[in-house]
């Protein structure tokens, strides 16, 4: 087990170097998030390929607040041809109609996921956002985004878009484990450093409402011995503009 337990240390210090060094961004992001829960907005999360992983994180989960808002695409899904969405993401003018589709609000939060911050669908959604009066809060590896070229036609990337950055410390590639007689690395890390940010900043914006309000939409488990419908009400205020609630 030795490079299993190589990965682990590496993990471990990665998540407490992405903690100290981005404590001030989440902050920020954290606030806007805040503030928009409050008055009742949704805070939209957005990826592609493995990406959505970090949308389906947060979203109708035990423990996350019911105002998200996920932005899904079938076409992105990497089980669903990889390769089909591995095209369409560098698709320009795909993010605009996936975008189009979401009951998106002016002076609500969207949280835009991709680690080289460069392929066109992204981007596209972090402007379109914009241009809607959002929040964009972008998280991306800041190494891997600076040591590639953009593939949208502004020449912008992620990180020069977004209102909030967050670095979450992937190095260029993703993967951070060396194997003697491999000549690319193993052992991707993104997944686990977005999920970390996304879970802390949403435990800290509920800890928030709850100072403030007294009280926040929540889910629990569906697997505890609860009434089955003990979530229905954390849906009920969001079930008219979330997309995905209505199936």
């Amino acid at each position: 087990m030795q490079y299993a337990s190589i990965y682990f240390d590496m993990i471990q210090k990665l998540l407490a170097k992405t903690w100290n060094s981005q404590k001030e961004a989440m902050q920020k992001a954290v606030d806007v998030m805040t503030a928009c829960a409050e008055r009742g907005g949704l805070i939209h999360v957005f990826g592609c390929g493995h990406t959505q992983i970090l949308v389906e994180e947060v979203w109708f989960r035990a423990g996350q607040p019911s105002f998200i808002s996920p932005i899904f695409d079938q076409g992105l899904w990497p089980h669903n041809a990889p390769h089909k969405g591995s095209a369409l993401e560098k698709l320009e003018g795909y993010g605009r109609l996936i975008f189009e589709s979401h009951d998106a609000k002016p002076g609500e939060v969207i949280i835009v996921l991709s680690n080289s911050g460069r392929n066109a669908v992204p981007i596209e959604v972090a402007l379109e956002a914009k241009k809607r009066g959002l929040t964009v809060v972008g998280i991306t590896s800041m190494e891997y985004s600076t040591r590639v070229k953009s593939r949208h036609s502004s020449g912008k990337k992620l990180y020069e878009i977004a209102d909030i950055v967050i670095d979450n410390g992937g190095p260029e590639g993703d993967a951070i484990v060396q194997i003697p007689g491999l000549k690319q690395k193993a052992g991707p890390c993104t997944t686990i450093t977005n999920a970390a940010i996304l879970d802390a900043m949403l435990v800290q914006v509920v800890a928030n409402l709850v100072a403030r309000k007294g009280s926040a939409p929540v889910f629990v488990s569906a697997n505890l011995d609860l009434p089955a419908d003990a979530n229905e009400g954390y849906i009920a205020p969001y079930l008219s503009r979330v997309h995905h609630y209505k199936g």
